[in-house]
């Protein structure tokens, strides 16, 4: 045998294992992967702006006796969530957050009970709009898809809001990870 060739084989010989070790972790990683816990989607999303300008009389209202403006968007959106696991999962808490034209991002929890029914009292124009809300703390059977409501409130101007970068519903699930569900920025008013 030639020195060429002596050196030849403990290299062939650790080639050899290295293919063999990455198909075996291959292997084991096919054949346990299960895939998402869960799956969904963001149906429809609508922004309605509100512009309220408060005076109470000169010299009591805002700076310089100048009214007292507040400007907010009220974000409804409507969502699918289905578990695809073969366990029960635990819908906890859901919240919506919106990425500003700045960059700067702003969290909003989803109203819930009585908060919910009060929007619709507040806001009486949005009456239209109300459907079943999403639940909450629900323990999610097998291949169940749950189809609800979510309301957001952000003290933002409809300008950041028409001028989002994004927007984004996040469900989360205690023992699991969150479902992040994109909007387009451009898909919903």
């Amino acid at each position: 045998m030639s020195e060429r060739s002596a050196g030849f084989y403990p290299l062939l010989t650790v080639l050899a294992a290295i293919v063999i070790a990455v198909g075996v972790i291959g292997s084991y990683v096919w054949a346990t992967y299960t895939g998402p816990v869960h799956a969904g989607q963001v149906v429809s999303v609508s922004g309605y702006p509100i512009h309220r300008e408060l005076s109470t009389g000169s010299g009591l209202g805002g700076l310089n006796g100048g009214a007292n403006v507040y400007d907010e968007v009220i974000v409804i959106a409507d969502v699918k969530v289905k578990s695809t696991t073969k366990l029960p999962l635990f819908l906890h808490e859901m919240w919506g957050e919106v990425t500003l034209p700045n960059g700067d991002v702003i969290q909003s929890l989803a109203a819930s009970g009585e908060d919910y029914r009060k929007v619709f009292i507040a806001y009486p124009a949005l009456e239209a709009q109300k459907q079943t809300p999403m639940p909450r703390d629900l323990t999610m059977t097998p291949g169940q898809e749950v189809e609800g409501q979510m309301i957001f409130h952000y003290p933002i101007t409809q300008k950041d809001w028409e001028g989002r970068k994004q927007f984004d519903v996040v469900v989360g699930f205690i023992n699991q990870k969150n479902l992040v569900l994109h909007t387009m920025p451009g898909g919903s008013r």
